[in-house]
């Protein structure tokens, strides 16, 4: 979603992904993991390259706030569970490790799989029909990118 938010390449997306970025960070909801900037960072500036590195790390300045989801050792305990309960990739189980570590109820993923459960938490695809109409039951929980 982060990444969405500025892909010039998928404009639908990049208008779902921005408008739930402004919602999130007025109402204070969206919840970020370092992991979430260190891999944003590398594929705007690195990999796909359509903002260079002074913009993607302008960009992620300004999310730094919402970074408040853990990693740190406990993280990685955590997420090798998940990954052992839930058939995660590593990287996936680290991310939703820290979301579930941060108290997150729902966890905004187009690779995960929309309505899934894990420990629970919710996970929704943003870019699904039915997304808008339960992101708005759940403007109360935390969420997590």
């Amino acid at each position: 979603m982060l990444i969405y938010a500025l892909d010039p390449a998928e404009p639908i997306k990049r208008a779902i992904s921005a408008d739930l970025l402004r919602r999130t960070t007025a109402n204070h909801t969206l919840v970020l993991s370092p992991q979430n900037l260190n891999e944003c960072y590398r594929v705007l500036s690195q990999r796909r390259r359509f903002v260079d590195e002074a913009a993607a790390r302008s960009y992620l300045t300004q999310l730094m706030p919402w970074c408040i989801a853990p990693l740190d050792a406990q993280t990685t305990l955590k997420a090798w569970a998940v990954q052992d309960e839930a058939g995660l990739a590593w990287w996936d189980a680290l991310l939703v490790a820290s979301a579930l570590m941060a108290g997150c109820r729902l966890f905004v993923s187009e690779d995960l799989q929309d309505g899934r459960t894990i420990a629970g938490m919710r996970i929704a695809n943003p870019f699904t029909a039915e997304f808008s109409k339960r992101a708005e039951v759940d403007q109360s929980g935390r969420r997590s990118s």
